[in-house]
């Protein structure tokens, strides 16, 4: 039985989750400011504490995973990410709006739906990883269908109650799923076939060996911590924008669920990037792949910056989701091929760990120099140069020496 299934389900998870807990969340941005009277800066300490947090604990999630098994871990996120909603329709201080994002929202999400199912699918797939991992990653692409039933939700029935719905529409959806998904890896059900799988009566041909490194050899090699560099900065530019987006459209004149929705739009617009360069990167070098989407990335966010013209702005806008959406395809087939599956929740989780300084500075710094300047200019200027650095650090980003001690993978 074939296990692409899987995969399917493990992008409608999420996309529902990332809808919800992630891109959803800039949607109550305006509320939040209009409501308490609250800086951006102060709001923006929500979404960067979050990603502290996520960080801190990556390591621990991995090894919660490798320990327990996706299907409880996954468990486990879905009731944390609901909780966290329901906290947030209660809110009615800062600390309060922070724990609830924190220690709810964000931390259930990534517990429940990211590390678990990436596991999940780097493990069942080897041939077509790149491929698997491009259709599970189109999941936050499709969240962008999600994002404007947020905003629309928040005008109707106000944020209180569309937080509330939220948690309802985590649990309706990841219960199930989660079942599904952990049973289907518990089976260890239509492990994938070997690549190349030849015509009958001719000569199968034996995959190579497929690297395997301890956590330990990982965090010796300098690949690890140039990828680690090279996706902190990514994330510093992305996570400033997707939190930003709505507001900063908003103050050039969009109505806040217009806005919101052309956040989703931009999430969709990065679907078939996600499926394109998932394909490609089975054939393909993922290295030379990411040079050139990071250069676009620099390129188009400098346009967003700089230009006055709705029109040019829009443009950019479309580069920056295609961009996006092909980065993220790759990130985890890269980290695979790099360093192997046999710990890959243990070295993922603990690459968060030192990514999390980009995803922090993203949202507030774009937060601080708008406070500081009224213009979103000076922090688009930034994360060009950030997009920029990384594709410099990529063109130095090898796949590491093999160790002499490490063996194949079981």
């Amino acid at each position: 039985m074939s296990t692409w299934w899987v995969v399917f389900a493990g992008a409608f998870a999420h996309a529902v989750s990332t809808g919800l807990a992630y891109f959803g969340l800039s949607a109550y941005f305006p509320s939040f400011e209009r409501e308490f009277g609250w800086s951006r800066t102060a709001i923006s300490g929500a979404f960067s504490m979050a990603r502290v947090e996520s960080g801190l604990l990556g390591p621990a999630e991995g090894y919660m995973t490798d320990r327990l098994g996706p299907k409880r871990v996954m468990y486990l996120g879905i009731v944390i990410c609901a909780l966290g909603f329901l906290g947030m329709s209660l809110v009615n201080s800062l600390p309060m709006l922070y724990v609830t994002i924190v220690v709810g929202i964000v931390l259930g999400s990534s517990v429940g739906f990211y590390i678990p199912v990436s596991v999940v699918v780097a493990t069942l797939f080897r041939a077509r990883r790149s491929l698997a991992f491009g259709i599970f990653r189109m999941g936050p692409g499709l969240s962008g269908l999600m994002v404007p039933l947020v905003g629309l939700m928040i005008v109707w029935w106000g944020w209180r109650a569309a937080s509330v719905a939220s948690a309802v529409i985590i649990v309706v959806m990841g219960w199930p799923l989660a079942r599904a998904i952990g049973n289907a890896y518990e089976r260890g059900a239509g492990l994938e076939p070997p690549a190349n799988t030849p015509a009958p009566g001719a000569a199968a041909k034996a995959p190579p060996p497929e690297v395997s490194l301890t956590l330990k050899e990982t965090l010796r090699t300098r690949s690890f911590w140039l990828l680690a560099a090279v996706m902190g900065l990514r994330q510093m530019v992305t996570e400033g924008i997707s939190v930003h987006l709505v507001i900063l459209l908003v103050d050039r004149g969009w109505k806040q669920e217009v806005a919101a929705g052309l956040l989703g739009t931009s999430a969709l617009i990065g679907v078939p990037s996600r499926l394109a360069f998932g394909w490609m990167g089975d054939f393909i070098d993922k290295r030379k792949l990411m040079i050139g989407l990071l250069a676009a990335l620099s390129a188009s966010v400098l346009t967003m910056g700089m230009t006055t013209s709705s029109a040019w702005f829009m443009a950019g806008l479309v580069v920056y989701s295609l961009c996006y959406g092909g980065l993220a395809s790759l990130q985890e087939p890269i980290r695979a091929d790099y360093f192997g599956i046999r710990h890959f929740a243990s070295i993922q989780g603990f690459s968060r760990l030192f990514v999390t300084a980009g995803s922090v500075m993203g949202p507030v710094s774009a937060g601080f120099f708008y406070d500081l300047t009224q213009s979103y200019t000076v922090p688009l200027m930034i994360f060009a140069g950030s997009a920029f650095t990384s594709t410099m650090l990529m063109f130095w980003t090898l796949p590491p020496a093999k160790p002499r001690s490490s063996s194949p993978t079981p």
